[in-house]
């Protein structure tokens, strides 16, 4: 009895010394790339007579994000921040309601593209629900700031009155981001959900006749990556 009281009391700094061990803050960089949609929240969005209403059809292309983070983790609780370089991509087809519907010529219909080049800065807390040494999830959530180069994105308008109509957008929004981690070992996948916060787009105007149309829209992202830490 007596030798396996000693056995366990020296053996308990080594059990103590693995609990802490766990508890350490642990500083992991990795990288990620990824696709992601947009689509629009609550838009006022008005051009030439044309409305954004139900019958607006709105285009998800997919966009694509590259993105190097650093993670400053303590037990299951972690904090991350990151950078993703991204290209979004979206288009609007507008029913012509001004068009007779007795009219035997095929409308027009108007049409905007557009394409941004952006940063995406989140600053995310994580906690891992399910941590294994071979797998693990996680969920996480934080607010995310855009930072778009309005000097280089795409934007064409077809079949408006106009051939000079640009839309000046927000260089910065804000998002809160939702988002579920898997890992499996150093490999993990993230499915995230962007809500906006703030408008996306200042206005439309077509400097040629010096009008301004007004614009409102709040552009939320899904998002699907996959990525490693180390």
């Amino acid at each position: 009895m007596r030798n396996l009281i000693i056995y366990l009391f020296l053996l308990l700094p080594l059990c103590t010394n693995a609990q802490e061990s766990k508890k350490r803050i642990r500083l992991n960089a990795g990288v990620k790339v990824g696709f992601q949609a947009i689509t629009y929240n609550d838009p006022t969005f008005e051009i030439e007579g044309y409305t954004f209403n139900e019958n607006t059809i709105q285009s998800n292309k997919i966009g694509y994000t590259l993105a190097p983070f650093l993670r400053l983790s303590r037990g299951r609780y972690y904090i991350q921040t990151e950078a993703a370089f991204g290209i979004t991509r979206h288009s609007f087809d507008f029913t012509d309601t001004r068009q007779s519907s007795v009219s035997d010529i095929e409308p027009n219909i108007p049409e905007y593209t557009l394409k941004t080049y952006c940063v995406q800065v989140p600053l995310l807390f994580g906690y891992e629900f399910i941590k294994q040494e071979k797998y693990g999830m996680s969920f996480f959530t934080g607010p995310k700031t855009k930072f778009v180069f309005t000097a280089h994105d795409e934007q064409l308008f077809k079949h408006f009155a106009y051939d000079d109509l640009e839309e000046v957008l927000e260089k910065k929004t804000y998002y809160w981001e939702f988002g579920l981690g898997v890992k499996i070992y150093n490999v993990f996948f993230d499915f995230v959900y962007d809500l906006g916060l703030t408008d996306a787009s200042e206005f439309i105007r077509a400097p040629k006749v010096n009008k301004e149309f007004k614009t409102r829209r709040k552009d939320n992202i899904l998002s699907f990556s996959v990525g490693m830490i180390f």
